[in-house]
């Protein structure tokens, strides 16, 4: 019995002492790379999504994730599809389409610092208009390592906003006193569809 004990103490502390995700750089580099480039995916277990009453917070997101975790419906092996447009989780037996989240919707991601492959994110249900929490469960990697990922697939979201905005000549001011926007400049008319997307990109 007193071996057993000692294993298991052995075991725990050869976990403790692994090299954290974080001080891997060299990887989270790639990762930035595959976002831009639209091949950043990750093997996962999507657990569901369940509402949740606030758009952001590190507990908010663990409260989702235990109880998604506690709930009777199967996990579903999948892959997490991560770039500057969106998030897709694509079911890895059939291929199927499960989640397709555009970027812009998505107010906040994080690991589970109570489970080392748990990651979840929140967004707005574009029907409902509720804030729902999508969790998952990293099978190769850390929630760390995906969280990281997301917020690379942010970055390049701004990025591109920022250069829309400019290339439309448009810019926003917000009067505090009086609670107004007032916008100055006006949106380029390249045909229909390339208007539609500046509108869409300045405005959101």
């Amino acid at each position: 019995m007193d071996r057993l004990r000692r294993s298991f103490r052995d075991s725990f502390r050869r976990r403790k002492d692994r090299v954290p995700e974080s001080s891997k750089p060299h990887q989270w580099q790639a990762d930035e790379s595959a976002v831009r480039s639209g091949t950043c995916t990750f093997s996962v277990k999507y657990l569901g999504c369940v509402e949740v009453f606030e758009s952001r917070g590190m507990q908010v997101c663990e409260e989702a994730l235990k109880v998604l975790r506690g709930s009777r419906r199967r996990p579903v092996r999948a892959v997490l599809h991560v770039s500057g447009d969106g998030l897709r989780v694509v079911e890895d037996e059939t291929k199927g389409l499960i989640v397709d989240q555009t970027i812009e919707k998505v107010s906040f991601c994080a690991p589970d610092r109570n489970h080392e492959r748990g990651f979840s994110y929140i967004c707005r249900d574009g029907t409902t208009r509720r804030w729902m929490c999508h969790g998952f469960l990293a099978l190769r990697e850390s929630g760390e390592r995906l969280s990281h990922a997301v917020g690379c697939a942010f970055a390049v979201c701004l990025e591109r906003k920022q250069r829309r905005d400019k290339e439309c000549g448009v810019t926003m001011m917000f009067d505090a006193k009086n609670a107004t926007f007032t916008r100055s400049g006006s949106f380029r008319q390249q045909g229909l569809v390339s208007s539609r997307t500046c509108i869409v990109g300045c405005l959101t």
